[in-house]
């Protein structure tokens, strides 16, 4: 009886669901509130915009470094643990910074630290998700379930009680995510590796067509993650409408995550792709026209139900595409251009525009990105960028 239960816990769809569950939900317990947090310190756009450019500076410059180095030496889950614990070290002192230059430090740290945690994890279920012919939107959608279920509550507890415990909650939130993630599989070194780095996967111009797409689409939606939940408060939103509009948006991907599979097989990878692309346009406009906070929740579901086909998608191409022992690698690439590159470049003038003339202007200047990127796309198809690659392996 103890055998099977405990062969039960440690199956890998079990481990996969369970880690994105737990590691979401500890996210939703401070990230949607951080700007908040900060501007409640008296901080404005500017400043929330140079903090927020941060992370993707590390997402961009060592992250992807770093995932090929543990696809290499079959690093990954060890990589993940000095990640999770690091990180969990930084948000237990998150509650102390009152001015912008002491924060600044300790974001510093926190992007170190969190850099690896979301592509190395990513890589790691993917491949586990091949290994065992496994959904991996099954999966994945525990992530969105358990972000959605924890941002509502969260937004209700945090307007009663303010924000003095939200750090401690989410640190403390960190130990189940990393004994979860101790049961992750390794998986196979990368195969070919020689001493190559993570350019060594720009030979496929579908991956290159993927990463130029997701960067394009982080400057669009990391817009959304910083400034939506400050702009509701303007259109006379509170805490409560903070936790909707990012809960009821990660609510919306869950049953898009659960038929992704079928919409992928029926679609085509690319053509999935364009169709999470153009609800996110929708998304994107509906925020740009918003007048009122339950419009711009509205606007904030769409938006969900538009990334979590998106998600499942990108990471399955890029898995697919990826030769043996890459996947890691490739999706650290995704998520430099997708949390890095785009947000490093973008952000701090975002932040500008917010001040300036508000968030009506961003999110349509954001809305014209997302067109951007719907016709990239269209014309990668049209030169058959994503027909299969012959690697040149060691």
């Amino acid at each position: 009886m103890v055998s099977n239960r405990l062969a039960w816990r440690a199956h890998p769809a079990t481990v996969g669901s369970a880690y994105y569950g737990i590691f979401w939900a500890t996210m939703a317990l401070y990230l949607p509130y951080f700007n908040v947090y900060l501007q409640e310190l008296g901080f404005n756009g500017r400043q929330m915009g140079i903090l927020a450019a941060v992370f993707p500076l590390f997402a961009l410059v060592v992250t992807p470094n770093l995932s090929a180095l543990a696809d290499r030496r079959g690093w990954r889950r060890r990589l993940l643990q000095v990640s999770l614990i690091g990180w969990a070290i930084v948000l237990l002192l998150f509650r102390f910074p009152t001015s912008f230059v002491p924060m600044l430090l300790l974001v510093i740290v926190e992007s170190a630290a969190r850099g690896p945690a979301l592509p190395v994890a990513d890589g790691l279920i993917a491949r586990m998700a091949v290994r065992h012919r496994l959904n991996f939107g099954n999966m994945r959608l525990w992530g969105s379930l358990g972000f959605a279920t924890v941002s509502i509550l969260s937004g209700i507890v945090w307007q009663r009680t303010g924000y003095t415990l939200m750090f401690v909650a989410a640190a403390v939130m960190m130990l189940p995510t990393l004994f979860v993630g101790r049961q992750l599989e390794e998986g196979e070194i990368a195969v070919g590796n020689g001493r190559r780095s993570a350019r060594f996967l720009a030979q496929d111009k579908g991956i290159v067509i993927l990463i130029v797409t997701a960067f394009f689409l982080g400057m669009a939606l990391f817009s959304t993650f910083i400034f939506s939940g400050v702009y509701i408060t303007r259109l006379g939103g509170n805490e409560t409408h903070i936790g909707l509009l990012f809960g009821l948006s990660a609510l919306a991907e869950v049953p898009i995550m659960r038929y992704s599979g079928a919409i992928i097989q029926r679609l085509q990878g690319a053509r999935a792709l364009l169709v999470s692309i153009s609800i996110l346009f929708i998304s994107l406009l509906g925020h740009a026209l918003a007048a009122s906070p339950i419009v711009l929740i509205g606007a904030s579901v769409v938006k969900g139900i538009g990334y979590g086909l998106l998600f499942v998608v990108l990471v399955q191409l890029l898995d697919e595409r990826a030769p043996k022992g890459w996947s890691s690698t490739a999706q650290s690439l995704f998520q430099a251009a997708f949390m890095g590159l785009a947000p490093l470049l973008t952000t701090t003038p975002n932040g500008i525009v917010y001040d300036v003339w508000g968030g009506g202007l961003l999110f349509g200047l954001m809305t014209a990105v997302i067109a951007l990127s719907i016709i990239l796309l269209l014309l990668a198809m049209r030169w058959d960028w994503f027909a299969p690659h012959n690697w040149q392996l060691d």
